[in-house]
Protein backbone atom coordinates (compact mmCIF):
# COMPACT_ATOMS: atom_id res chain seq x y z
CA UNK A 1 0.00 0.00 0.00
CA UNK A 2 1.19 3.13 -0.67
CA UNK A 3 -0.07 6.66 1.08
CA UNK A 4 0.08 9.86 -0.97
CA UNK A 5 0.10 13.24 -0.74
CA UNK A 6 -2.12 14.64 -3.49
CA UNK A 7 -2.03 18.66 -4.03
CA UNK A 8 -4.87 20.18 -6.08
CA UNK A 9 -6.14 23.93 -7.10
CA UNK A 10 -9.30 25.34 -8.28
CA UNK A 11 -12.15 22.69 -9.31
CA UNK A 12 -10.47 20.25 -8.11
CA UNK A 13 -9.42 21.47 -4.67
CA UNK A 14 -13.38 22.63 -4.65
CA UNK A 15 -13.96 18.72 -4.96
CA UNK A 16 -11.57 17.01 -2.63
CA UNK A 17 -12.71 19.95 -0.49
CA UNK A 18 -8.65 20.57 0.52
CA UNK A 19 -6.38 21.78 -1.35
CA UNK A 20 -3.84 18.60 0.12
CA UNK A 21 -5.22 15.18 0.79
CA UNK A 22 -3.95 11.99 1.88
CA UNK A 23 -5.14 8.73 0.33
CA UNK A 24 -3.84 5.04 0.40
CA UNK A 25 -3.77 3.77 -2.78
CA UNK A 26 -3.74 -0.29 -2.65
CA UNK A 27 -3.67 -1.64 -5.92
CA UNK A 28 -2.05 -1.08 -8.59
CA UNK A 29 0.52 0.99 -6.77
CA UNK A 30 0.19 3.58 -10.22
CA UNK A 31 -0.61 6.79 -10.89
CA UNK A 32 -3.98 5.02 -12.69
CA UNK A 33 -4.37 3.79 -9.16
CA UNK A 34 -4.45 6.69 -7.19
CA UNK A 35 -6.85 8.11 -9.41
CA UNK A 36 -9.12 4.75 -8.95
CA UNK A 37 -8.49 5.43 -5.56
CA UNK A 38 -9.80 9.48 -5.44
CA UNK A 39 -13.24 8.23 -7.68
CA UNK A 40 -13.85 5.74 -5.05
CA UNK A 41 -13.54 8.05 -1.88
CA UNK A 42 -14.79 11.37 -4.04
CA UNK A 43 -17.05 9.89 -6.15
CA UNK A 44 -19.42 11.43 -9.38
CA UNK A 45 -18.20 14.32 -8.02
CA UNK A 46 -14.66 13.90 -9.29
CA UNK A 47 -14.76 11.83 -11.71
CA UNK A 48 -17.15 13.93 -13.72
CA UNK A 49 -14.39 16.54 -13.58
CA UNK A 50 -11.45 14.28 -14.33
CA UNK A 51 -13.35 11.80 -17.01
CA UNK A 52 -14.95 13.00 -20.60
CA UNK A 53 -18.41 11.99 -20.54
CA UNK A 54 -18.45 11.36 -23.98
CA UNK A 55 -15.36 9.59 -24.43
CA UNK A 56 -15.08 7.72 -20.88
CA UNK A 57 -11.26 8.44 -20.87
CA UNK A 58 -9.56 11.22 -18.70
CA UNK A 59 -9.12 13.97 -19.82
CA UNK A 60 -5.53 15.75 -20.70
CA UNK A 61 -3.77 17.67 -18.04
CA UNK A 62 -0.67 17.38 -15.84
CA UNK A 63 0.38 16.53 -13.01
CA UNK A 64 4.04 16.93 -10.99
CA UNK A 65 5.35 13.98 -9.27
CA UNK A 66 7.95 14.66 -6.06
CA UNK A 67 8.57 18.31 -7.47
CA UNK A 68 10.93 16.88 -10.14
CA UNK A 69 9.03 14.77 -12.44
CA UNK A 70 6.31 16.23 -14.73
CA UNK A 71 3.58 13.38 -16.06
CA UNK A 72 0.83 13.39 -18.24
CA UNK A 73 -2.81 12.19 -17.53
CA UNK A 74 -2.94 9.91 -20.93
CA UNK A 75 0.07 8.58 -21.17
CA UNK A 76 1.61 8.42 -17.50
CA UNK A 77 -1.34 6.34 -15.68
CA UNK A 78 0.85 3.30 -15.01
CA UNK A 79 3.96 5.00 -13.78
CA UNK A 80 4.46 3.45 -10.33
CA UNK A 81 3.75 5.48 -6.84
CA UNK A 82 5.68 5.15 -3.58
CA UNK A 83 4.53 5.69 -0.29
CA UNK A 84 5.22 9.03 0.90
CA UNK A 85 4.97 10.44 -2.92
CA UNK A 86 3.66 13.86 -3.61
CA UNK A 87 1.48 14.38 -6.80
CA UNK A 88 0.45 17.43 -7.70
CA UNK A 89 -2.54 17.82 -10.39
CA UNK A 90 -1.59 20.99 -12.37
CA UNK A 91 -5.70 20.85 -13.74
CA UNK A 92 -6.67 23.00 -16.57
CA UNK A 93 -9.57 26.33 -15.94
CA UNK A 94 -11.78 27.06 -18.70
CA UNK A 95 -12.64 30.22 -19.95
CA UNK A 96 -11.71 33.38 -21.50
Amino acid sequence: MARVKVKSFSVIRDVLGASVVEIDVVHPETVGGLFEALVQKYGPAFKNRIWDPNTGEMVPFLMKLNEETIISSTSDLDKEIQDGDEIVIIFPIGGG
